[in-house]
């Protein structure tokens, strides 16, 4: 089964792009809305009810590959940048769906930045010691900082880390062949990663990464597909992001909407829309009084 014979077709330059974090212990996700492309919004999802709360707007770059969400989904930890003064990039701590930060550290450029929850109270920041000073603005509350940047790089300095801690694996590394100028690269072959489902031991999902940079194209060019064995169950083509649910169903993103399809059963079902954020646009959204402490 081909995404490209549905009407959901590819993630374009036109279209919102979502990337979505899910908490590890509860039901639990959160959904940046990247478009137009320095305008983010964050959004809470509750995977068992598909209901969404909208939140905060944000200005500036989001680097959503260094960010991750406690396992209870109560904090997040992003990486942000609108590269003018008085504060270049920042990693903060902020309570989902709002970016407004409970604890912040500056950082100036992008190398590294953001982190990841190792446990709930317990978080890895992604900058060098020397650099990783607490903003005289904020305090860490109940968070405790017990780790810093194990090296140097950019989105790799996280994201990997975070795949591997939710089950995915590397199963190709892949090569890169250098497009020229600032035309990214290309992956000839695809680095490969795969994630086994939860509960079905012959089925996978497989993610290609086929290219890293471009124009009026997504950042990261990933075909996604469901693997049963051997064989290709559902071929998701470019995809924005796609994941098991603490159910253990397949959920992904496309053109600015999420779809939901239980792959579990004997019969294969229809994919499902369960949101479109297309229509969505920028508002000054203050937080709310439990947003802003700890």
């Amino acid at each position: 089964m081909s995404a490209d014979n549905d009407p959901i077709g590819f993630t374009t330059h036109s279209s919102p792009r979502l990337w979505v974090l899910l908490a590890r212990a509860a039901p639990i996700g959160v959904i940046f809305r990247r478009g137009p492309s320095k305008q983010v919004l964050l959004i809470k999802w509750n995977t068992r009810k598909d209901t969404f709360e909208i939140g905060q707007w944000f200005k500036g770059r989001v680097y959503e590959r260094r960010c991750d969400v406690s396992p209870s989904g109560e904090f997040l930890i992003y990486f942000a940048a609108k590269q003018k003064p008085p504060m270049y990039s920042w990693s903060a701590i902020s309570k989902p769906p709002y970016f407004t930060a409970l604890a912040l550290w500056p950082k100036g450029d992008c190398w590294n930045g953001g982190g990841w929850f190792i446990e709930d109270r317990k978080v890895r920041l992604n900058h060098s010691p020397l650099e990783a000073k607490l903003h005289p603005d904020f305090h860490l509350g109940r968070i405790k900082v017990v780790g810093y940047a194990e090296f140097g790089g950019e989105d790799a300095t996280v994201w990997d880390i975070v795949r591997k801690r939710d089950g995915w694996v590397e199963a190709a590394e892949g090569k890169s062949i250098d497009r020229g100028g600032v035309r990214g690269w290309d992956f000839d072959p695809p680095q490969i990663w795969r994630r086994a489902h939860p509960k079905k031991a012959n089925l996978c999902l497989e993610m290609a990464i086929t290219g890293i940079g471009g124009k009026n194209v997504p950042w990261y060019q990933i075909n996604y597909r469901v693997l049963a064995g051997d064989d290709t169950l559902i071929d998701l083509g470019r995809s924005d992001w796609v994941e098991w649910d603490h159910r253990g169903q397949l959920v992904y993103a496309k053109r600015g909407c999420l779809f939901r399809q239980n792959v579990a059963n004997s019969s294969l079902e229809v994919a499902k829309q369960i949101a479109d954020f297309n229509k969505l646009s920028f508002e000054e959204t203050p937080p709310p009084s439990k947003a802003l402490r700890w």
